[in-house]
């Protein structure tokens, strides 16, 4: 039996951006499952000071926007979790998808956050990051790590995940960070390619802004 063919132009992109989208979702949905269960210490909540917007470009001008799903991501959220918990106040769910403007590859990334009001932005962190490790397809070889890039106050849990479906098997970069008004992640995406072309991803993130947080 001859081997499926191989995704061409964007057709590989849409089908990853689709996976990431009810990441997120699995992730609210295993939020609400802390809520249920109780647990979380009893803090004040932080002031909602600031709020991720969708950029158009990303990582300087590496990537493009080709489409801004906040509205439609927010919506199908919120039919998963009511939004709030001990220890989160959640306002809105932003996602934006781009491609790669290199030539000398094709790529994607996808961005997905909360803004709202977080007293335990770790725990909400990597509640979004167990959402992407169990959706459809997807597998951890070895467990993730947490980095605390050089100057900032912030730590990141970065994983390597294996996505794999009829076209072949890729690796997924997925990084997750947590503040006080903003809890995200952000997945990088490859075209299955076979092993003998596929590059080791390091587990340093890359250290431009993806995003801009805009005051309220």
């Amino acid at each position: 039996m001859a081997p499926p063919p191989r995704r061409t132009g964007r057709a590989w992109l849409v089908v990853g951006i689709v996976a990431v989208s009810l990441a997120v979702l699995a992730g609210l949905a295993y939020l609400g499952k802390q809520v249920i269960s109780g647990g979380g210490t009893a803090k004040a909540f932080p002031a909602a000071e600031y709020r991720p917007t969708v950029a158009k470009t990303g990582l300087g001008d590496d990537y493009r926007l080709i489409k801004d799903s906040s509205q439609e991501v927010d919506a199908e959220a919120r039919k998963e979790s009511d939004y709030s918990g001990p220890t989160w106040r959640t306002s809105s769910t932003v996602t934006g998808s781009y491609h790669g403007t290199a030539t000398g590859g094709d790529r994607g990334l996808v961005l997905v956050g909360m803004s709202g009001r977080f007293t335990s932005p770790e725990r909400q962190r990597d509640s979004l990051l167990k959402g992407m490790r169990e959706a459809d397809g997807m597998s951890e070889p070895n467990p993730s790590r947490t980095i605390r890039p050089t100057g900032s106050d912030v730590e990141l849990a970065c994983t390597v995940l294996r996505s794999r479906d009829a076209s072949g098997t890729s690796t997924v970069p997925v990084c997750a960070w947590g503040g006080a008004n903003t809890v995200a992640y952000v997945v990088f995406l490859t075209p299955p390619a076979p092993p003998s072309t596929r590059r080791p991803w390091t587990s340093t993130p890359p250290r431009r802004r993806f995003w801009r947080c805009a005051p309220r």
